[in-house]
């Protein structure tokens, strides 16, 4: 299983229609694909692909990321029912809930922030899942980049993509060393929502932006059939399946294959490791010494400590 994180905390840029697009096109090309719609807005679930949102009182992601609901993955996924796909394929999707809007509060108070989300879906039954970031360097997106195997990246030729490839990259390493993982690949720039001829300071932005050395995927030219595709909920690559757009996603979803079949896909989730209680007390000690007023300062450090045996 494969995982694709589709990020950029820049908004507009196209990062919605190419999660559900890439998605689709896997699924019609017969792999099983999951979708899973991160992002508190919930685009992806309800305007590009017109399902409902998981009710207050259904198993959701946002329960399943606090560990408010405990049970398999499969109870949080629901079909996409108007996709064509091909044989041995699947277009599920995990929807957005009520509850991802106020996740990022809850999700900050767990001890070892980013890897719940790679532990909710370690064993979805899938060969790719896409997940649809948030617009933002939020925990959310410190989850999906903690699980993910590598990021597509939708960018627009301009000053600000690349200025948010910049910010993207420091993000990159900080959720790197601080979760303990290996490099996150890029799998590659997917470039949009500009018009042709592109204008000389498109050009230039362009080449600019081909200097961070990452590949550049098929680009997906502005045009309207996105737009009346969302509006009756299915993919464009089912919609409208000879247009440019479907023909660009047909591409990056081979790319994305190719990928997974070269290259061995490594299992994320680390092994859990002894509980030692000492250790517990004495983190929970540097966060209350971090946040509150000095009132409890080393009061947890007093307690003794036993020598660990040794290995």
């Amino acid at each position: 299983m494969q995982i694709t994180s589709v990020v950029n905390q820049k908004g507009g840029v196209g990062k919605t229609a190419l999660s559900v697009g890439a998605a689709a096109a896997l699924a019609e090309q017969g792999r099983r694909v999951l979708l899973i719609d991160l992002d508190p807005q919930g685009h992806a679930t309800t305007e590009m692909l017109g399902l409902p949102e998981a009710g207050p009182n259904q198993p959701s992601m946002a329960k399943a990321l606090t560990k408010m609901w405990k049970g398999p993955v499969e109870d949080l996924i629901v079909s996409h029912p108007r996709s064509n796909i091909g044989r041995g394929g699947a277009f599920d999707v995990i929807p957005t809930s009520p509850g991802m809007f106020d996740l990022i509060r809850r999700l900050d108070q767990f001890r070892v922030p980013g890897w719940q989300l790679a532990r909710v879906i370690q064993f979805a039954n899938y060969e790719h899942v896409i997940i649809d970031c948030p617009p933002a360097l939020d925990v959310l997106t410190n989850n999906a980049l903690t699980a993910t195997h590598g990021i597509l990246v939708p960018v627009q030729p301009d000053r600000t993509s690349i200025r948010a490839l910049r910010l993207l990259n420091d993000q990159l390493g900080y959720v790197q060393q601080s979760v303990g993982r290996g490099p996150i690949t890029y799998f590659g720039l997917v470039p949009g929502l500009y018009r042709r001829p592109m204008s000389t300071y498109a050009v230039t932005a362009m080449n600019e932006l081909q200097t961070f050395g990452i590949p550049m995927l098929a680009h997906v030219p502005l045009g309207v059939v996105m737009n009346e595709a969302a509006i009756r909920g299915v993919p464009v690559t089912t919609f409208a399946p000879e247009t440019a757009q479907a023909v660009a996603f047909h591409q990056i979803a081979r790319a994305l294959e190719e990928r997974r079949q070269s290259q061995p896909v490594a299992q994320l989730v680390p092994a859990e490791t002894e509980f030692v209680f000492e250790d517990f007390i004495t983190e929970v000690a540097h966060t209350r010494s971090v946040n509150d007023n000095g009132a409890r300062k080393k009061l947890y450090d007093l307690m003794p400590k036993r020598p660990r045996p040794p290995r």
